[in-house]
Parts: structure tokens; C-alpha cells; sequence
């Protein structure tokens, strides 16, 4: 299991913890000091990037929030494709 944390600049925190078995992403947990409204949307983020490959992690988190309306202060999407990627080579 690997961690990675990131501080963007002039925002928060994100930290990720990965699992990845063959390639593709097993558990994920997303923490952080950033907003995200709805609350929930973190762990719908989380379950919809199960199963998927590493290499297609910034595809799938696009999608993701091209979907949905939320609000995120702090810290952008591909924050997360980029944190999540640096605790998978770990």
C-alpha cells in the first residue's frame, strides 16, 4: 500500500493512500484539508476509482467530475489524479 501527499501551491493538502493489485486500483482513501461540497461526492470519487488502472486515472477522474456539480476550494481535479498516481509508485 502506498501514500503520497501533496501541497498545492496557495492551497491545501490532499493525501491518498492506494492499494494496487495488477495494475489497477484495489482500495483508495482520499484525506485532506480541502473543501468539497457535496461532502459525499469523496467517497463516490473513491468507489468509482476502484478497479481502475493506474494509467487511466486521470481519464477516469475527469469524467468523474465532468458528471457531477461540485464545488471544490483549494484544489483542483487533477490534484487528485496527480497525488493518487505519486502513492501508487509507492
Amino acid at each position: 500500500m502506498g501514500s503520497a501527499e501533496l501541497k498545492v501551491p496557495e492551497g491545501k493538502l490532499v493525501e491518498a493512500i492506494v492499494k494496487i493489485s495488477q495494475g489497477k486500483i484495489k482500495e483508495i482513501r482520499i484525506t485532506g484539508d480541502f473543501y468539497m461540497h457535496p461532502e459525499e461526492q469523496i467517497e463516490k470519487l473513491e468507489k468509482a476509482l476502484i478497479g481502475v488502472p493506474v494509467e487511466k486515472v486521470n481519464e477516469a477522474i475527469t469524467k468523474f467530475f465532468k458528471k457531477k456539480r461540485i464545488t471544490l476550494v483549494g484544489v483542483r481535479p487533477e490534484d487528485f489524479a496527480k497525488v493518487i498516481l505519486m502513492a501508487s509508485r509507492k
